[in-house]
C-alpha cells in the first residue's frame, strides 16, 4: 500500500509538470483488425472490424505468419524453407474509413499473404505520455493481437511498465490423450501427429501455419516448440532470431516403464531477420497422460516505440517469452521465445530496462517417487532493434528442473536444454511508402524528333512520382510491341528511351511508353515519331544561252540551297537562273544543306558570245629573196578556232592562231582571218606591201682628175646604200656618186662597201693618183701601208703598223647610224688585236689615230 500510494503521488506530480498536452495512459491503447483482402493498387484493406480506425492514424500492418517450413516426418520437420512474407511490417497512414474497410493513403511497400495472418493495428500519436499503470497488448489470439506501438513526439514518462510479456504465438497445450498405451518396448519417435493421438503433445504457435494432422509430436513449428513424445517427455522452447532449447527426457527406473527419450525439439531461429520482425514462438506442450499439467509458455508480444525522451519511475519495457508451469508426474512445457522490440528514442534514462528474455521451461513434479519425468526446454531471447546503448542482451530462458524426486536425477534438467541469448541489433527505419495511392499520370509525352544517320537519339517520358514499371514499344504493323533492350533500343524499361545509330529503316518508326503499377494500373504516353534525315547529296545540270545559263538542281534529301557563281554573286533559289556580266570562265559551286550535313557539287561553265576577229601585219615588210610574215592574232579571247587565208602566200591556208607565211614576190597582198566559237565568228581581211630585195652587188666606176680629184661612181641599185672608204685616211663618206680629192700623189686602196637589208658588199680597187704636193704625198704614202687584217672578220681583227715611223694613239670603231661601239686610247704594240665577239654582225668604219695622221677603213664583222 505504502509503494501503490507513493507511485501515485510521483505520477501526479510528474503530470502536473509536463503540462496540458500530456496524455495518460494505461491498459490496452491499440486497436486490432485481421485483413480479409489487401488491394494494393488502390490501397484498400477489407477487415474484420474497424473500430478505433480514423482517418489520418498511423497504423501499422504486419504479417505475422506465413513461412514454409520442411514438413516430412524426418529430421528436417520444422527447418524454415522459405521466409515468404513472414514478419513483414510497414507503417501506414489511413486515408479513409468505411464498413469493414480501411483506405491507406500511401501505397504499401511489400506485397503479403493473407494465409499469413496479417493484421493492422492502430499506431497512437501523442505529444506527451504519461503511462500510469501498465501498458498491455492484446494477446495474440491466433488472428490479431501481440502488439504494442505508438510514438511520442516529445516525452513519454513511464510510471509504469510497457509490457507484452507472453502476448506473442501461443504455447502448445497440455492434453491427455483418452486412449494411452504406451509399451515398454516401442518407442514414439516421430516428429509429427494428428490432434487426438496420444503419442505426442500439442507443438507451440510459431511462424508458420499449423498443417492439419501435423499438431503434435516433437518436431518445431518453425520458431514453436515440439511438443514432448509419448512418454512424459518434456516440450521444446520457442525460438525468434536464435533457436529455443530442446526438452527433457523422461527415463522410468523400472525395465517395463515407458521412457520417453523423444522429447520436443526447440523452436528453430527465424534467420531472415532483415526488414522482418517476429513474435516470440511459443513453447511446446510436455507429454502427458494423467493430468493437464503444464502448457507451453506464450512466447513474447511486439513493441514499437518511437519517442523523444523517456523518464518516469518505472522505465520498463518488456517482451519476454513465458516461462511454462510445473508439471504433477507428467512432462513439462517449454518456455515461450523472447519477443521483438523496436524503440527509437532521443534521450532514455541510465536505468531504462529493455528486455526481450526467453520463457524457462517448466519443472516436473515427481511426487517423491523413484522418477524422472522430462522437464521443458527454455525458450530463445528475443531481438531488440534500437538506437540506445547499453540495453542488456536478451537471456535465454533456463532448462526445467526435476524435482521431488528420489532418483538420481532429482535437480536435474535431465538433457532439457536453455535458449540461445537473442540479439540487440541497429534500429531500422520503420518501412513506410511515401508514394500515393494514385495511378501513373504521364506528365510529358515524348516529341517526335528528327535526326541524322549515325545519331543517338533519346525519347522520355516524365510521370507523377511512383513505382512504376516503363516499357517502351513500337509501332510494327499496327501492332504495339515492346521494345527489347538492346544495343540498338538504350534504356527500354525505363523513363528515357535511346534509339542509337539510327539508320535509315529507322525513319517514320513510332514510339511510345506503357507505364504501370503491375496488376494494378497501365496508361500510355502518346506516340511520337522518328525522322531519320538522310545526309544530303549535291548535283546540277545547266544550259547555257550566251551570258544566261539555267541551273536544274538534282540534288537530293537536302532542305537548303546555296549558289556561288563565280563571279562574286550568289543564290539561295533551287533552280535559280543566272545572267554573267562578261565572257569568260566561271566555277559554279552548289552547297545542298540539311541539319546532318552539307554537300558539295561544282563544275566550270564558259560563257560565250561570238568572237570578234582581229590581226596585226606591218604595211610594207621587206624580205632578201624572200620574206616570212607573222600575223599576231588579236581577236577576242573568246575565239576557239582560227582560220586563214594567204592568195599568194606559202600556204595559202593556216589554222594556227599566228601563223607565219613566206612571200617570194614583191607585190601588194591580202590577209583575211575568219575566228569562231560556239556562239558564232567573225571575218577581217588588211592588206600589206612585201618588198623582196636581192644581195647588194659593189661596182667602182672612177675618173681621175688633174689636182688629185677622183670622182667615184657606184651605180644606184634601190634600197642599196654605199659607203666610201678612199684609202687615204680621210673620213668614209656616204654617197653612190661622190669627188674626192686626195692631198698626195700615190696608189690608194679605195673600198667600196654597198649595203642593204640583204647585206653588205666590199670591193677594193687601188687607184693611183698624181699631185704635186710631194710632202702631203709622202704621208699618205706612209699611213697607207697600215694594215687592216683580216677584213671581212669574225672573232678579231689585227691593226698592223709595223716599219712605220709612227704610233697608235686611238682606235674607234663607230656603226653605220654614227654611233660609237667600241674605243681604247692607250700605248700600242705594232701589231694591235682587236676583239670584236661582243659586235653584230654588219658593216663598221674603224678609225686609227696616228701621231702623223688619220687612217680610215670600212671594217665587215661576219
Amino acid at each position: 500500500m505504502i509503494i501503490r500510494y507513493a507511485i501515485l503521488l510521483l505520477s501526479l506530480f510528474i503530470t502536473g509538470s509536463i503540462g496540458a498536452q500530456t496524455t495518460p495512459l494505461s491498459g490496452i491503447i491499440n486497436h486490432y483488425a485481421a485483413v480479409a483482402a489487401i488491394d494494393t493498387c488502390t490501397g484498400r484493406l477489407t477487415v474484420s472490424d474497424t473500430t478505433g480506425f480514423r482517418t489520418g492514424n498511423t497504423v501499422l500492418l504486419l504479417q505475422m505468419q506465413g513461412a514454409s517450413i520442411f514438413s516430412s516426418n524426418n529430421a528436417q520437420y520444422g527447418l524454415i524453407q522459405n521466409i515468404n512474407a513472414a514478419g513483414r511490417y510497414e507503417r501506414a497512414t489511413i486515408d479513409s474509413v468505411t464498413t469493414n474497410t480501411i483506405f491507406v493513403r500511401h501505397r504499401f511497400t511489400y506485397q503479403y499473404d493473407l494465409v499469413g495472418k496479417v493484421q493492422v493495428v492502430t499506431m497512437p500519436q501523442y505529444t506527451n505520455v504519461l503511462v500510469t499503470d501498465t501498458l498491455k497488448a492484446l494477446p495474440w489470439n491466433g488472428t490479431i493481437g501481440g502488439i504494442i506501438a505508438l510514438e511520442v513526439a516529445d516525452t513519454l514518462t513511464l510510471n509504469a511498465p510497457v509490457w507484452a510479456d507472453g502476448a506473442g504465438f501461443r504455447g502448445g497445450l497440455s492434453t491427455v490423450a483418452s486412449n494411452n498405451n504406451c509399451s515398454f518396448l516401442l518407442s514414439q519417435t516421430s516428429y509429427i501427429y494428428a490432434l487426438g493421438n496420444w503419442r505426442g503433445a500439442n507443438k507451440g504457435e510459431g511462424i508458420a501455419v499449423s498443417e492439419s494432422g501435423k499438431e503434435l509430436g516433437r518436431g518445431p513449428q518453425a520458431n514453436g516448440g515440439g511438443g514432448g513424445n509419448d512418454h512424459n517427455a518434456g516440450g521444446g522452447g520457442g525460438g525468434n532470431s536464435s533457436d529455443g532449447g530442446s526438452g527433457g527426457n523422461n527415463d522410468e527406473p523400472s525395465n517395463l516403464g515407458c521412457d520417453g527419450f523423444f522429447p520436443g525439439i526447440g523452436g528453430y531461429s527465424a534467420l531472415f531477420t532483415i526488414n522482418r520482425v517476429f513474435a516470440g514462438g511459443g513453447g511446446g506442450a510436455g507429454h502427458a497422460n494423467n493430468l493437464f499439467n503444464s502448457n507451453g509458455g506464450n512466447g513474447g508480444g511486439l513493441v514499437f516505440i518511437g519517442a523523444g525522451t523517456i523518464n518516469g519511475a518505472l522505465p520498463v519495457i518488456s517482451a519476454s517469452g513465458k516461462s511454462a508451469g510445473t508439471a504433477i508426474g507428467d512432462g513439462a512445457g517449454g518456455g515461450g521465445g523472447g519477443g521483438t522490440i523496436w524503440l527509437k528514442v532521443t534521450q532514455a534514462p541510465t536505468d531504462l530496462i529493455v528486455r526481450a528474455n526467453g520463457g524457462n521451461g517448466g519443472n516436473t513434479n515427481n511426487f517423491n517417487e523413484n522418477r524422472c519425468a522430462g522437464p521443458g526446454g527454455g525458450g530463445a531471447g528475443g531481438r531488440i532493434l534500437t538506437n540506445i546503448s547499453g540495453v542488456g542482451v536478451p537471456a535465454g530462458g533456463a532448462a526445467g528442473s526435476v524435482i521431488n524426486s528420489t532418483n538420481g536425477c532429482n535437480g536435474s534438467a535431465n538433457q532439457a536444454e536453455s535458449g540461445e541469448t537473442g540479439f540487440v541489433q541497429p534500429l531500422p527505419t520503420l518501412p513506410q511508402s511515401s508514394f500515393l495511392n494514385y495511378p501513373p499520370i504521364v506528365l510529358t509525352a515524348p516529341a517526335s524528333d528528327t535526326a541524322c544517320v549515325g545519331e543517338t537519339v533519346p525519347f522520355a517520358v516524365s510521370t507523377n512520382a511512383g513505382p512504376w514499371v516503363y516499357q517502351w514499344q513500337t509501332d510494327l504493323n499496327g501492332v504495339w510491341t515492346n521494345l527489347p533492350g538492346s544495343v540498338h533500343y538504350s534504356g527500354a524499361k525505363t523513363a528515357n528511351l535511346l534509339v542509337q545509330s539510327v539508320q535509315p529503316t529507322d525513319d517514320g518508326s513510332r514510339f511510345r511508353c506503357e507505364i504501370s503499377r503491375p496488376g494494378c494500373f497501365v496508361v500510355y504516353s502518346t506516340p511520337a515519331t522518328l525522322t531519320v534525315q538522310l545526309v544530303p547529296t549535291a548535283a546540277f545540270a545547266l544550259q547555257t544561252n550566251g551570258l544566261t545559263t539555267e541551273f536544274i538542281n538534282q540534288s537530293t534529301f537536302a532542305t537548303q540551297f546555296f549558289w556561288d557563281f563565280g563571279d562574286g554573286t550568289s543564290s539561295q533559289q533551287s533552280d535559280p537562273q543566272h545572267t554573267f556580266q562578261a565572257d569568260s570562265l566561271y566555277t559554279i559551286i552548289l552547297y545542298a544543306i540539311n541539319a546532318c550535313d552539307t554537300a558539295i557539287a561544282s563544275t566550270v561553265i564558259t560563257t560565250l558570245v561570238a568572237p570578234t576577229a582581229g590581226f596585226t601585219v606591218a604595211d610594207t615588210l621587206t624580205g632578201c629573196g624572200s620574206k616570212e610574215v607573222l600575223f599576231s592574232n588579236a581577236a577576242s579571247a573568246n575565239a576557239q578556232t582560227w582560220e586563214w587565208f594567204f592568195p599568194g602566200g606559202n600556204p595559202a591556208i593556216s589554222t594556227q592562231t599566228n601563223p607565219l607565211i613566206q612571200y617570194t614576190n614583191s607585190g601588194t597582198y591580202a590577209a583575211r582571218q575568219i575566228v569562231r566559237n560556239d556562239a558564232g565568228s567573225d571575218t577581217l581581211s588588211q592588206t600589206f606591201v612585201v618588198q623582196i630585195l636581192s644581195f647588194p652587188v659593189a661596182d667602182i666606176i672612177y675618173t681621175v682628175y688633174a689636182g688629185g680629184v677622183v670622182r667615184f661612181s657606184a651605180g644606184n641599185a634601190p634600197g642599196t646604200t654605199y659607203l666610201w672608204d678612199f684609202g687615204d685616211g680621210d673620213p668614209t663618206a656616204p654617197g653612190s656618186n661622190i669627188d674626192h680629192q686626195y692631198a698626195t700623189s700615190g696608189t690608194y686602196t679605195v673600198t667600196l662597201v654597198a649595203s642593204n637589208p640583204c647585206g653588205a658588199a666590199v670591193l677594193q680597187e687601188n687607184i693611183e693618183v698624181i699631185v704635186a704636193n710631194t710632202d702631203a704625198s709622202e704621208m699618205a704614202s706612209k699611213l697607207g701601208q697600215v694594215r687592216l687584217y683580216p677584213n671581212p672578220a669574225s672573232e678579231v681583227v689585227r691593226i698592223d703598223y709595223a716599219g712605220l715611223e709612227t704610233q697608235l694613239l686611238e682606235v674607234q670603231i663607230v656603226n653605220m647610224t654614227g654611233s660609237r661601239v667600241y674605243s681604247l686610247k692607250q700605248h700600242f704594240d705594232p701589231v694591235t688585236v682587236i676583239s670584236l665577239s661582243t659586235l653584230p654582225a654588219g658593216a663598221y668604219q674603224i678609225r686609227l689615230k696616228f701621231d702623223i695622221g688619220e687612217v680610215q677603213r670600212v671594217l665587215i664583222k661576219q
